[in-house]
């Protein structure tokens, strides 16, 4: 794994695993229960800071359009606000299930639109990481339609989201830091008008913050940039499978975390999920490390039209 890869991995999941703290605390001790305000501030937060990061010479400009980032932008917008209604309206357990099917629909969009086939190798390596995290988070599953209307658009925008973050970044010419550079804003502004839809502007507008509650807010911001930036790099980097299993592995942190700093109960159920899941995650790893391995030793020829990811 090449080392910048390693550092935004490493990154990533510290950067996620301290928002989701910070965004708990400020819901549960802070009652400060305004979501997509929030990531209205990590995007502002974000659109600032690769703003004086630029000014700072740690990347330089790139030009692209609008149109040409859009779909990066309204993809996550999209799967912020679908994923929102699916818990909504879904109970936490489709919600889930919901979460663990972008995996499927990344292969199956990926060989579909971008003729890109996951080795049998790297296949079965999903069945223990889908298998354990649906023992260890999956419980009650009630759907309707709606529900489920909901559930697939959330599904189908997050992987687009993903995909397109890959793949923009290889066809505009742009590393993680100057496509972040062109999307923050425009994600900000659609989180600012999708805020009267999920948060209530009436409460917001009457909580107040102590200072402590604002200094955790800030530094959430601050591990949001960490969390945009490494997103994109390693997104570009590597490819929106790998993405998934990372996202999976920082869900067993999470729950691990939530286990001895918040006091969540658990069973043996759970442990026995993320178990199986972890050896998923570690199988995973390293069949990506042995398809690295081979394609680095074989001899150069002509690129197929059939791609490995």
């Amino acid at each position: 794994m090449e080392l910048v890869v390693l550092i935004g991995v490493v990154g990533n999941i510290l950067s996620v695993v301290g928002v989701v703290m910070l965004n708990k605390y400020l819901v549960q001790n802070d009652s400060f229960n305004f979501m997509i305000f929030i990531s209205f501030c990590h995007f502002v937060f974000t659109t600032i800071g690769s703003r004086v990061l630029l000014k700072l010479g740690a990347f330089q400009y790139k030009e692209a359009s609008i149109g040409n980032v859009l779909p990066v932008a309204l993809g996550s917008l999209g799967s912020v606000a679908f994923m929102n209604l699916n818990l909504s309206y879904n109970s936490v357990g489709f919600y889930q299930i919901s979460k663990l099917a972008c995996i499927p629909v990344t292969i199956v969009l990926q060989a579909a639109f971008y003729n890109q086939h996951v080795p049998v190798g790297v296949l079965l390596t999903l069945i223990p990481i889908l298998v354990g995290m649906s023992i260890a988070t999956v419980y009650d599953v009630q759907l309707n339609f709606l529900g489920s209307v909901y559930a697939a658009c959330g599904v189908i925008c997050t992987v687009g989201a993903q995909i397109f973050t890959n793949t923009y970044q290889k066809s505009l010419g742009c590393n993680a830091l100057q496509l972040l550079y062109h999307t923050s804003p425009l994600i900000a502004a659609g989180m600012l008008l999708l805020l009267p839809l999920f948060d209530s502007v009436a409460e917001l507008r009457s909580a107040t913050l102590t200072a402590g509650g604002a200094g955790r807010l800030l530094l959430s911001c601050v591990f949001a940039l960490g969390v945009n930036i490494s997103n994109y790099l390693v997104l570009g980097k590597t490819s929106p499978l790998t993405y998934q299993v990372l996202g999976h592995f920082k869900t067993i942190l999470i729950i691990l975390l939530g286990i001895f700093l918040f006091n969540k109960a658990t069973d043996s159920r759970n442990i026995l999920g993320i178990a199986i899941a972890l050896l998923g995650v570690i199988a995973y790893t390293e069949a990506k490390r042995k398809q690295s391995s081979a394609l680095q030793s074989s001899p150069q020829i002509l690129p197929s039209k059939k791609q490995e990811v």
